[in-house]
């Protein structure tokens, strides 16, 4: 063997010894976020007063929750929240999580908290095509407002908004609070670390058909059957 081809296979070990641990870190990453997103829908369920109607979450087409959304790159837009977005499907049952990352706004001037949680539940089926199609602005393509809160159920649809949008801030005051402006896209790249398909996309992930469900999203899809079941 000549030494172009000894130096070539060393440097192809040297990668591949590299790229895994790489890609173990960025798995054990997602999984953290999808943790991250149910311990935010259970603190939302600890305060009875600030909670988000069951009547709102019973006739949810999806919900985004995004944790630990930092105030100053949050403003700026120098700094993404990230997060994940979960689907009903006709047999009401929830899916598999597929990640997203929200850009824009102003929701950590508007609740004075240096890092917020934010929920976003989707009320239409145009809200959540458009959530596929990387066409989502608050204020642009869809349309929304601070959420309802409390216990009592909410009546009355005829002005209802494609999304309501809540959050939490770091001293647990959570409520609704408006997002105008905020862009919510698909991180297809934390999508294929996570479920370890390449070219996965978000509608694979939400018809269940291509993927397993790893334990996190199990999980998760336990605690919203738990807390937003039909």
């Amino acid at each position: 063997m000549n030494l172009q081809k000894t130096l070539a296979l060393a440097l192809t070990a040297t990668v591949v010894t590299i790229s895994i641990p790489a890609a173990l870190a960025s798995q054990q990453d997602a999984i953290k976020s999808v943790e991250s997103a149910r311990q935010v829908l259970t603190n939302e369920k600890a305060e009875p007063q600030h909670q988000i109607p069951q009547s709102v979450l019973q006739k949810a087409v999806a919900i985004a929750i995004i944790p630990d959304v930092v105030k100053a790159g949050f403003i700026l837009g120098g700094t993404r929240g990230a997060g994940i977005l979960v689907v009903r499907n006709n047999k009401g049952e929830w899916s598999n999580p597929a990640f997203v990352t929200l850009t824009g706004g102003s929701v950590g001037l508007q609740v004075g908290a240096q890092s917020s949680d934010v929920i976003i539940v989707f009320n239409t089926k145009k809200s959540l095509e458009k959530a596929l199609a990387q066409d989502f602005q608050l204020g642009g393509s869809v349309t929304g407002t601070a959420g309802p809160t409390g216990a009592s159920p909410v009546t009355g649809t005829s002005t209802l908004s494609d999304v309501y949008t809540y959050v939490r801030n770091r001293e647990g005051l959570f409520g609704g609070v408006s997002l105008e402006g905020t862009k919510l896209e698909m991180d297809n790249s934390r999508n294929a670390e996570f479920y370890g398909k390449p070219d996965i996309t978000a509608q694979q992930i939400f018809a269940g058909s291509l993927v397993g469900t790893p334990e996190s999203a199990a999980n998760m899809r336990q605690t919203l059957n738990l807390y937003a079941p039909r």
